[in-house]
């Protein structure tokens, strides 16, 4: 699948969740999670679980860039079982925790990620499954300036490439 996206820091999450209502974003519910990354740079595997009861592998391409980004990810769900023996079978590189906000507008995901040793982001993700790339791109501008988000001022790197690797 294919996702345009983009993630900035947040300084006032008051004023941000401000403007997702105006903007007629819909809050969804709030969730912990962790990912274990077992790859990083452009092409990325990660364990994610989720409050601690879903397992899913993620991997996607990415090129870490300032403003706009495409990526293209498959998304697979574990049983516990398995989420154990990936974690036994293959060497974590970095560790995410963060606890996630997810907003809903149209086709696009919107997070408040309040990540562990990083602090709060916002991070957008068009999903462009079941819709041309046109209207993603429509959405995706018209969220970016709903929001007031300058891409100039976007993070160009994945939480993963922010993190202190371990030792």
């Amino acid at each position: 699948m294919r996702n345009i996206e983009i993630k900035t820091r947040i300084h006032d999450k008051a004023a941000m969740t401000d403007r997702l209502e105006k903007l007629g974003a819909k809050f969804e519910y709030t969730m912990k999670q962790c990912d274990y990354y077992f790859g990083i740079g452009a092409d990325k595997t990660k364990l994610r679980i989720i409050n601690d009861n879903e397992f899913q592998l993620i991997t996607y391409r990415r090129q870490e860039k300032h403003g706009r980004k495409d990526s293209f990810y498959e998304i697979k769900d574990l049983s516990p079982d398995e989420k154990d023996s990936l974690l036994k079978s293959r060497k974590v590189v970095r560790q995410v925790e963060k606890t996630r906000q997810l907003w809903m507008y149209g086709n696009t995901r919107i997070h408040i990620d309040q990540v562990k040793s990083l602090g709060d982001f916002l991070e957008l993700e068009t999903v462009t499954e079941g819709i041309s790339l046109d209207s993603g791109e429509n959405e995706f501008k018209a969220v970016l300036n709903g929001l007031n988000i300058n891409p100039d001022e976007s993070v160009p790197a994945s939480y993963s490439d922010l993190v202190p690797s371990f030792a």
